[in-house]
């Protein structure tokens, strides 16, 4: 599943946290997202300490994991599951096909 989760940084701990973050190695970086949970975009709104995740995964648990390795910086209080345009596409067919019976 792919997950749409924004975050936002605590007022009090928004320079911690950025510090944080541009000073983590590849390695770190790398090492960050649980195997299972493959990053595959994630934007920042420097200014406002607040940005946005996209993730997949099957694994909430490990999901959730590593939202927690932030929760002392910052909150997520967005986290969605989303559709490509594929799945939209066939979930809408299927939910139309259903209400015409």
């Amino acid at each position: 599943m792919i997950f749409f989760a924004s975050y936002e940084c605590f007022p009090d701990k928004k320079e911690q946290a950025q510090s944080f973050f541009a000073n983590m190695s590849a390695e770190q970086i790398a090492a960050e997202v649980p195997p299972n949970v493959k990053l595959l975009a994630r934007y920042h709104d420097v200014p406002n300490g607040t940005g946005i995740t996209i993730l997949e995964t099957d694994d909430q648990e490990a999901m959730t994991a590593w939202t927690l390795g932030w929760a002392t910086m910052c909150h997520f209080p967005i986290v969605k599951p989303m559709l490509d345009d594929d799945a939209a596409r066939a979930l809408i067919k299927q939910l139309e096909a259903g209400a015409g019976s």
